[in-house]
């Protein structure tokens, strides 16, 4: 059966996060919100700012950053 090596890598990546926190789903949830407040805009009372269709914007430092295609 054949694989495919990006499925593949995915699914390493996934569980190497995985282990880092020990499998534990609030653990990896606590750090997805902790990395979403690091790149994202957020007001005064830590509630994220969101453009007018909804998203979330990112901090002006990070938009250079970003990859474009």
């Amino acid at each position: 059966m054949w694989k495919d090596p990006i499925v593949d890598a995915i699914h390493r990546i996934r569980e190497e996060w995985a282990a880092k926190f020990n499998y534990d789903a609030k653990a990896l949830l606590e750090n997805i919100e902790q990395q979403k407040r690091q790149d994202y805009l957020t007001n005064e009372n830590g509630d994220f700012i969101k453009d007018e269709k909804g998203g979330l914007i990112l901090k002006p430092e990070l938009k250079s950053n970003k990859v474009t295609r």
